[in-house]
């Protein structure tokens, strides 16, 4: 796994294959936000990812200008599927909202890794008869 960049000892982003990792376990601001919005752009642009994998069992709240910017990433067209697992009740509450906000039906929300790897290999090709 290829560490893309990681800029303090709670958040970090790497690449896995065609996914982009997002470990979270620190509370997450506006800045923290827009720096993993970037980075993850980046990847995206550059056509080296197709999904996202969101790790939140160590995380313990998003602020709401975070969540907002989360939105605005997860609905870039290039993401394939993103999953999202872990957290306490309160993060899982608050990624229900980015998801239902976000408006996409290629995002889901796991209680453990494996079941979101699980359904993130099993991409399923659009074009497929």
């Amino acid at each position: 796994m290829d560490v893309v960049k990681d800029n303090s000892n709670h958040v970090t982003c790497s690449l896995d294959g065609k996914m982009l990792l997002y470990h979270i376990s620190s509370n997450v601001d506006e800045a923290e936000a827009m720096r993993l919005y970037h980075m993850g752009k980046q990847c995206f642009g550059q056509g080296e990812v197709k999904m996202v994998l969101i790790d939140l069992k160590s995380s313990t709240e998003f602020s709401s200008a975070a969540r907002k910017v989360w939105v605005e990433f997860l609905k870039d067209d290039r993401i394939i599927k993103t999953a999202i697992f872990g957290g306490n009740v309160f993060v899982r509450t608050l990624a229900s909202f980015v998801i239902a906000a976000a408006g996409k039906d290629n995002i889901r929300f796991f209680t453990t890794e494996g079941e979101a790897r699980d359904w993130l290999a099993a991409v399923v090709e659009v074009n497929q008869v």
